[in-house]
């Protein structure tokens, strides 16, 4: 082969090798299906092992994953490989307990085997809605257990760094259980704001070996309560005015005072003799007084009693909303409302949450 041949074949095969490693996880679950219905198994097994491998990133959801890992059992039985076809249905028991192989896809030896594989594979799997709000006590969390066959669980509420919190279950589930949480802790008092974990574990001595826990991640934080506006303060108006006011009163005296002044200065205009000085005084006195009895006799802030009792139904009316606000706003504060938002489902790796 002359040089450009060499030359030419070396940049078609790594051509080829990067528009293979361009190929999504997708792209190479469809390249290893269509192999397995065209019955080239050796192909298909390749094709799947390497979606799966190449599948770091986690593009893959759960189901496609499982549906790829599905193919790849079918694959390998039919190749003779029944212990690498029990390892992949293994892993899809693992990965979601509620998985089933189509059974209108695959034939019965292959549907038979992950029946069988299930059976003897403990697995749990937690199901919770991504945000939950709830009001402390009367609504509820829950969380949905699904399990291969036969498990004893606990199931815990825990602080992020380990803290218990609650033991919210204890016991069997045959194949699912809603778990629910009332968002209050041991103590009785509603959870504080912070990260916690949500982890069903076997339950000690319970013959569960075997299966992992799992966590789901919670933040968790209080709502302030919504609580209703005061009504607006009684005014004049539309209140009528209860006390006599200040003008009126104060006219007369200072009419009087006015008066008394100008007598006292003016001694000439009302007396004459030697008794002016005492007859002006005598005179601005009396002007002086007679302010003083108008002021009294109109003194300001007096009850006005009719105003009074017109404005009593409107102040009533008002004392009553107050005090209905009063209770109503002190009902919703008694009242402690979550916001609960759950991150994915992890494998809880030893004993730790």
């Amino acid at each position: 082969m002359s040089r450009v041949g060499v030359a030419l074949a070396i940049s078609v095969a790594l051509a080829g090798a990067r528009g293979l490693r361009a190929q999504s996880a997708r792209d190479l679950v469809a390249q290893g299906v269509h192999a397995y219905r065209a019955l080239e198994y050796d192909a298909a097994a390749a094709w799947l092992r390497r979606s799966l491998a190449d599948d770091a990133a986690g593009t893959l959801s759960t189901v496609e994953r499982a549906q790829a890992l599905s193919y790849l059992a079918a694959t390998e039985l039919f190749r003779g490989q029944r212990d690498s076809a029990t390892l992949a249905f293994r892993e899809i028991v693992l990965l979601d307990p509620r998985y089933r192989p189509d059974e209108l896809i695959f034939p019965p030896q292959v549907t038979n085997l992950f029946q069988e594989v299930r059976r003897t594979t403990k697995a749990v799997a937690v199901a919770v809605r991504p945000v939950t709000e709830l009001r402390v006590r009367s609504e509820r969390f829950s969380a949905r257990l699904l399990t291969s066959s036969l498990a004893d669980v606990t199931v815990t509420l825990a602080r992020e760094d380990g803290t218990p919190i609650r033991e919210l279950y204890s016991g069997p589930v045959a194949d699912s259980l809603i778990v629910t949480w009332d968002g209050l802790t041991a103590a009785g008092t509603p959870a504080e704001d912070g990260r916690y974990v949500l982890r069903v574990a076997p339950r000690a001595g319970a013959g569960t070996d075997g299966l992992r826990a799992r966590q789901v991640a919670l933040d968790i934080r209080q709502q302030p309560p919504d609580t209703l506006l005061w009504p607006p303060p009684l005014t004049t108006p539309p209140l009528l005015p209860e006390r006599t006011p200040a003008a009126p009163a104060l006219r007369p005296l200072a009419v009087g005072l006015v008066a008394a002044a100008a007598v006292v200065a003016l001694p000439s205009v009302v007396a004459s003799g030697r008794n002016t000085t005492a007859a002006r005084f005598g005179v601005g006195a009396a002007v002086g007084v007679s302010g003083l009895v108008g002021f009294f006799a109109r003194r300001p802030g007096r009850p006005l009693e009719a105003n009074v009792r017109a404005n009593a139904p409107q102040r009533e009316a008002w004392n009553r909303r107050f005090d209905a606000v009063k209770a109503e706003n002190a009902i919703r504060r008694s009242i402690v409302r979550l916001v609960i938002r759950a991150g994915p489902q992890t494998v809880a790796e030893g004993g730790a949450p």
